[in-house]
Order: C-alpha cells, then structure tokens, then sequence
C-alpha cells in the first residue's frame, strides 16, 4: 500500500493511518499462518478475530490463537521469524515460548509512516477440548486495507466472550468492555454497558483511539 491509499481508506474508515497499515499486516500475517503447515492446528480468537472474522469497528493491535492439536514449536517459531526474509516492511519477529504460551512480536516499518510499529502475537497453550462446528468454524477473514483473505478457523462468539468475561476479571481496560458489548450485539442480546472500576478518562482515550469516530458518540453515552 502507498501512501496515498493509505491516507484515502483512512478517511473512509475513520481511523489513523497507522491502523490501516497494522491491519494489512494482520491480514498478511493470518494469511501465512493459515495457509501453512502450522494452520490446522490453531484457532483465530480475541479483539481482533472479532474485527476480521465478526466485522467489529475496533481496530485492534494484537494476533491471538489457541493451540488445538500439537506441533513442532521450534519449527514453528523458525516460521514466523523467517517471514521478516520474505516481506521488506517486516523488520524482524522475535519469537520465545513460556510454559503456556508462544509469543512473536513482529516490528514493521511502511516507508511512508514516521514510525515503526509492532504486532504481538500469542499462542495459547493451555489444554482444552475444542470442538469444531460448536467452539469453532471456518471463516473467510478479510478487511479493507488489503485484497488479500484467508480461511480461518475462529472461535465461536460464545468463545470469544467466554474469555473476554474472564478477561475482564483481571484487567480493567475498555477494548474488553466495548468487545463484550458487541458479541452481545450480535447474539441480539441487550446488556447495559458499566464504566464503573475504570478510569473514564483513558477509556475515552483508548476508544477513540481504536475505533471510528462515527462510534465516538456512542462511547459519549456509555460515559456518561
């Protein structure tokens, strides 16, 4: 993508610049995975499965997986680092593994941005039994900022907020709080929206930030 595009879809959007380049990376990242030996064995999940897979408005700064059948986990990190040779904007992917999870942590650099960014990526672990058709299906995922797509396998949205509740009893941050307000969206199930516990002043801030500015409105009166 140039610049010019990059500014165009910005407008259109309504959001940064920098969260039109960071999808395009999502997308492309998603895509490699995916489409490798590696894929079959993952589920797509969390903010930003919601937003490619479910069409949240919220952008979102992080790639999250569950592991759902066993793989070579060096080869895999061997993956992931080598697609830093493949593609000229992707500076380098640094990758580790702890007891329940692996992280990568890609930094890019578009020519037309005045910064680099990074895109974390984790994958789960931790053992459960996931059932395909009921936890999870395949979906096309797919944005905007880019033509390319990919299949994925995505969480269910009862997943998806089965973790963001859980979430949510760790962290106070408002991404989780606006997610759990739109899967219940989507199962057409009405909840009231809560800021209480949370510092209003940054909710507004990382909302405004992660989301276009036709849905500021909407924060104003969660705020309220």
């Amino acid at each position: 993508m140039d610049i010019t595009s990059a500014r165009e879809l910005s407008q259109k959007l309504q959001i940064s610049v920098d969260y039109i380049a960071r999808e395009e990376y999502e997308i492309l990242i998603l895509k490699e995975v995916f489409e490798s030996e590696f894929g079959v064995g993952f589920v797509f999940k969390g903010g930003t499965a919601l937003r490619l897979a479910y069409n949240s408005p919220r952008f979102s700064q992080d790639i999250d997986f569950t592991q759902i059948q066993e793989f070579d986990k060096e080869k895999f990190m061997t993956f992931l680092r080598g697609l830093a040779n493949k593609y000229p904007a992707i500076k380098s992917i640094e990758t580790n593994e702890k007891f329940y999870t692996i992280f990568g942590l890609a930094k890019i650099k578009e020519d037309y941005l005045k910064r680099a960014f990074s895109i974390k990526i984790e994958i789960s672990k931790r053992e459960r039994k996931w059932v395909k058709g009921k936890d999870y299906t395949d979906k096309l995922i797919r944005s905007e900022t880019t033509p390319l797509t990919a299949i994925a396998q995505v969480a269910s949205l009862e997943q998806i907020l089965a973790e963001k509740k859980d979430a949510m009893k760790n962290r106070k941050v408002a991404r989780d709080l606006f997610d759990y307000w739109y899967i219940h969206l989507l199962l057409k199930q009405e909840i009231k929206v809560d800021f209480q516990g949370y510092d209003k002043k940054r909710a507004k801030s990382e909302l405004h930030r992660l989301l276009p500015r036709n849905f500021w409105r909407v924060i104003e009166t969660w705020l309220i």
